[in-house]
């Protein structure tokens, strides 16, 4: 009965997909059905990581990047030192991984993930306490590699429903300091948070929906850290990097390191 229940649900949610229109370029028909796929099936999510429509999205960055990314962690030697409690990260969904010297075997994108990490301890000292929220969780990674360092207060994931699913089917794995909450952009209501984080995911959405973040999420945040980066379609009409620092009072571009795309930067405010 519960696989029957899985199949109609999942058959329903494919029927429905060519009527909604695309909130981002992610929410591109395929890429949810391999987020349900990974969260209902336990075969399919031990190698999601590896999914080739998956890899369009997530899990690409290269084993090159990696080494760069351990360059720019090395700078920190408190969180390299603390590599080991960042491996288990790889534990689930059969990510492609090298063995990097002095670090072992481990994922270049869960390396990724930890250079943001080293970048929140640069900018903001620590992620203790606070109330966080993220926009465009992946599968929660970036989410548990802070937990994996620091002691959030609350942590809430935003995403497509699908992406919700599977993140928490992720997260689920592992103790974690933070009360999680999964919302979509719909759920989230107006209200004040200590942190607010994106990799790229805010800026791949189109201005309308960007405006609802803003309003409900962003402008209301006392710190943010935003990936930028600049491949959407012109009728999307997302927001440009100026654009965005002239919207978000005290914000900033930095550089992105390693840069992954010719207009890529960081957005932040509220650096102590």
């Amino acid at each position: 009965m519960k696989h029957l229940l899985t199949k109609i649900l999942q058959k329903k949610y494919v029927m429905s997909i060519p009527a909604r229109i695309s909130t981002s370029l992610s929410d591109n028909q395929a890429y949810p059905q391999v987020c349900i796929n990974a969260s209902n099936d336990y075969r399919f999510f031990n190698n999601f990581r590896r999914n080739p429509i998956y890899n369009q999205i997530l899990e690409h960055v290269s084993e090159e990047q990696g080494r760069e990314y351990i360059q720019l962690i090395s700078n920190d030697s408190d969180i390299l030192a603390s590599i080991n409690n960042f491996k288990p990260n790889d534990n689930y969904g059969n990510p492609i991984m090298y063995e990097y010297p002095n670090i072992g075997m481990i994922s270049p994108s869960t390396l990724r993930y930890i250079k943001v990490l080293a970048d929140i301890k640069m900018h903001f000292q620590t992620a203790d306490n606070l109330d966080i929220c993220e926009i465009g969780i992946g599968y929660g990674g970036q989410c548990r590699v802070i937990n994996a360092y620091y002691k959030p207060a609350t942590y809430c994931l935003v995403d497509i429903q699908p992406a919700l699913a599977l993140a928490q089917r992720f997260l689920d794995n592992y103790i974690l300091h933070s009360t999680l909450t999964y919302k979509t952009m719909n759920e989230l209501v107006q209200r004040n948070y200590d942190l607010v984080l994106s990799n790229y995911a805010f800026t791949e959405l189109p201005r309308t929906i960007q405006d609802i973040y803003l309003s409900k999420v962003i402008l209301n945040s006392k710190r943010g850290y935003i990936t930028y980066n600049e491949i959407t379609s012109p009728e999307f009409n997302s927001y440009k990097a100026d654009e965005l620092i002239a919207i978000i009072p005290g914000s900033k571009i930095l550089k992105e390191e390693p840069l992954t795309h010719p207009k890529n930067c960081i957005i932040v405010w509220g650096m102590n």
